[in-house]
């Protein structure tokens, strides 16, 4: 990453690009920008087009990279948390080439997959095993819906060299600046929450929900409430089920409004770590680009280019 790695980030009303560079003090954020599109411009679905007028979204695009007086090149690129599906798969044995291992994990989700299981881009990295079984963490999303991502990202010379998930790239860029043994982990955006379970650097839980933002002037603090639900939920199925001891902390990252941390801290059921600002000179809305761009090389969780 000597010359500075791209990311870009698309979800419902936003979009985001930016490089870094990674140096021996942390994270050099070279340049950046980010815009505000009509949220109607897009809806992120697993299983229909996500973009609902390709000519306006292109013209977004091109400004952006416009903007940050890029000419073009391999970007990794983030797609919203809905349009993806990430999990995990255990196996008493694998053996076999990763295409073959692909199939298996095909056939495993079948059932369980919104669309065909032929029609799934799948990839997925291997974690420690637990318990002398193989375990995959997995994702996979409907070919057609990233295949008009990426081809919208060629029509303004941009090359989507990996493909991940807002979640997993404000993952990747949480593990990059801070190191604990046991917390858990939420990211929240514009149409989308991921609650992540991580002992040790490991993900061992990964739940994506919906999500509307925690404004709401019918609802009040309603959202704020849910997500207060959602990790008491997520605390006992971590005790009864998975049988671990509870988290060290919850970190929060991925927004700047301040009221869902306090309304999580009030809540008093793990002791919040809450990142607002800026990370290693990265400001809050080029969070998930800058982590989009970490994944250029390292802790493999989306597809490469074919």
């Amino acid at each position: 990453m000597m010359a500075g790695a791209w990311g870009l980030e698309i979800d419902k009303g936003r979009i985001g690009l930016c490089q870094i560079r990674q140096t021996s003090d942390g994270l050099q954020l070279k340049r950046g920008a980010s815009l505000s599109p009509p949220p109607e411009l897009l809806t992120p679905s697993p299983t229909e087009s996500n973009v609902a007028d390709e000519e306006e979204f292109a013209s977004q695009l091109r400004n952006l990279v416009k903007e940050v007086g890029w000419r073009g090149g391999p970007v990794v690129l983030a797609l919203p948390d809905l349009t993806c599906r990430i999990g995990f798969q255990d196996f008493d044995e694998l053996q076999g080439t990763p295409s073959e291992t692909r199939q298996l994990l095909s056939w495993r989700l079948k059932d369980r997959l919104p669309f065909p299981a032929q029609e799934a881009r799948i990839d997925y990295q291997a974690l420690p095993s637990q318990e002398n079984r193989s375990r995959l963490l997995y994702l996979v999303a409907r070919e057609a819906v990233i295949a008009q991502y990426e081809t919208l990202l060629a029509k303004v010379g941009l090359d989507p060299i990996r493909v991940t998930t807002r979640g997993a790239a404000l993952y990747r860029l949480h593990q990059f600046v801070h190191i604990s043994d046991k917390r858990l982990f939420l990211a929240y955006g514009p149409s989308s929450i991921v609650l992540a379970y991580a002992e040790r650097e490991i993900p061992r839980l990964w739940r994506t929900l919906p999500w509307k933002g925690l404004r709401d002037p019918h609802d009040g603090n309603h959202h704020a409430q849910k997500v207060v639900r959602e990790i008491h939920e997520t605390l006992g199925y971590l005790r009864d089920e998975m049988k671990v001891e509870t988290p060290e902390h919850l970190c929060l990252i991925g927004g700047s409004d301040t009221s869902l941390a306090e309304s999580l801290a009030s809540a008093g059921q793990l002791p919040v770590c809450a990142h607002h600002e800026s990370q290693d000179g990265v400001p809050t809305d080029l969070l998930v680009p800058a982590g989009a761009a970490l994944l250029q090389r390292t802790w493999r969780l989306g597809w490469r280019s074919r």
